[in-house]
């Protein structure tokens, strides 16, 4: 694999951590098993795994925030991946 920024082709596995908007809310997905560029620290998600954040995300958004309680600011909510 070839790192999309900087071309490198060494990776190195380790974790990365995904911020996800949706309207006022930020949800903060962390823990998230990657392949890091060994040269300027770009992570990369495989297919499988995005999915599956993809699925963890709208779970945890999916009626946990009410905006109409919300009306200034935003609101965070952090949540660990566990494959």
């Amino acid at each position: 694999m070839t790192c999309m920024v900087c071309k490198n082709r060494k990776m190195t596995r380790g974790t990365t951590v995904l911020p996800i908007e949706c309207g006022k809310a930020v949800l903060l997905v962390t823990d998230i098993p990657a392949r890091i560029c060994a040269n300027c620290g770009e992570p990369y998600i495989d297919e499988k795994t995005a999915k599956e954040v993809e699925a963890l995300a709208n779970d945890e958004l999916n009626g946990l925030i009410s905006f109409k309680k919300r009306r200034n600011g935003r609101t965070l909510v952090v949540t660990q991946f566990a494959a």
